[in-house]
């Protein structure tokens, strides 16, 4: 244990003096001038530093520049219409109990569901427990929440409406 800290001090010590050799020489405190310095530059002491204005003028092209906005159609949220209404897939399952069981713990969630049976061209039997048909994507979403809440990863469908 003792070891470890003495390499990470040892470390920690180098890593300082790299450091300290990258960064670059500050213009802090000066030595005073030389008695040959002083007697080149008496001029240039006396002489007034020239006072810097900013470069910027951003306040000489603000009053100049006018934007003007596009003109956009104003938004007006209501009803969209939709020719398509929101259907849930829970899960889909071979046996009809499977399909019946995990319809009732969805109706515990307070939700609607509703068991499909499929035959497919193989001549095999599918049930499908469905939760839906919803109208808003916000409906749909509370309901894959109540789902994905009790470990029901669910298949989203768009259905057309009925009538």
């Amino acid at each position: 244990m003792k070891w470890i800290f003495s390499l990470a001090t040892v470390g920690g010590f180098i890593g300082f003096i790299v450091y300290l050799n990258s960064v670059p020489p500050s213009s802090g405190p000066q030595q005073p001038p030389t008695a040959k310095e002083s007697v080149q530059t008496p001029a240039t002491k006396t002489a007034k530093p020239e006072e810097k204005k900013p470069g910027f003028r951003f306040y000489e092209m603000l009053p100049e520049s006018e934007v003007i906005p596009p003109k956009v159609e104003e938004y007006t949220p209501g009803p969209t219409k939709q020719d398509f209404d929101y259907l849930v897939q829970s899960g889909s399952f071979r046996s009809k109990e499977d399909a019946e069981r995990q319809r009732a713990q969805i109706a515990f969630q307070g939700l609607r569901a509703g068991v499909q049976r499929i035959e497919l061209d193989s001549g095999s039997v599918w049930y499908r427990v469905n939760v839906g048909p919803f109208n808003t994507r916000s409906q749909m979403s509370s309901a894959i929440d109540k789902l994905v809440s009790i470990n029901i990863q669910p298949l989203i469908r768009k259905v057309p409406k009925q009538g």
